[in-house]
């Protein structure tokens, strides 16, 4: 076993992002917010984030490489899909439908092409990243040049951003671990993953918790 502090920052890291990623769905539940398919798919992304996280933490022994590495590559391929989604279900426009249509294609093809293995899975991780952080930056700077906006809008603006600093930082995940991997790295790789899920998470979080708290209360009593 590992010693030194950034192994242990990493567990309580790890232990800690996969907590959070929970709480989005569990909110969703508790508020009601079940008519909402935007919210819904967002509460699915972190739910699934924490349930692939869950083998990192105890390390069953039957979670083999194998395993994890399939996991992993499944993952990976409805990712962006699911993002790509929820501003399908956010902003009702066609073009992200044809966005998604597309890039499911494009996974297609890439599979097909270089096989379902880690080599296609890098390409398709790579695309998939710049799509979402794009449409996040956006998203977030359609909000600021509004002056008024929905209950909704104040609700999505903290998952935009959530999503940003997920992305953002997850592009020099990308960079060390898919493109120039090195076990000399990977505690430091793992240690701004985690974070970066804690950062978002807690982002989604807070906005889930004190913008629909009205609504929850109004409908309750």
């Amino acid at each position: 076993m590992k010693t030194g502090l950034l192994p242990v920052l990493n567990l309580l890291l790890s232990i800690m992002s996969v907590a959070l990623c929970f709480i989005p769905y569990c909110l969703y539940r508790l508020r009601r917010l079940d008519p909402d398919k935007a919210y819904f798919i967002i509460s699915l992304f972190w739910l699934i984030n924490g349930i692939v996280y869950i083998p990192d933490i105890f390390r069953w022994s039957w979670y083999s490489d194998i395993i994890s590495n399939w996991i992993t590559i499944s993952y990976n391929l409805v990712d962006a899909p699911l993002i790509i989604l929820f501003f399908y279900f956010n902003f009702k426009r066609k073009f992200f439908l044809y966005l998604f249509s597309s890039f499911i294609l494009f996974e297609m093809i890439m599979i097909a092409w270089k096989g379902a293995y880690f080599e296609s899975n890098d390409i398709i991780i790579g695309v998939g990243t710049l799509i979402c952080l794009v449409l996040n930056i956006w998203s977030i700077s359609r909000y600021f040049l509004k002056i008024e906006h929905t209950e909704k809008e104040d609700v999505l603006v903290f998952a935009y951003a959530g999503y940003i600093f997920y992305y953002g930082l997850f592009s020099v995940v990308y960079i060390f671990n898919y493109l120039h991997f090195s076990k000399v790295t990977l505690p430091y790789v793992m240690f701004i993953n985690y974070s970066a899920i804690c950062i978002a998470t807690s982002l989604t979080i807070y906005g889930f918790w004190k913008n629909t708290e009205t609504q929850y209360k109004e409908e309750k009593y």
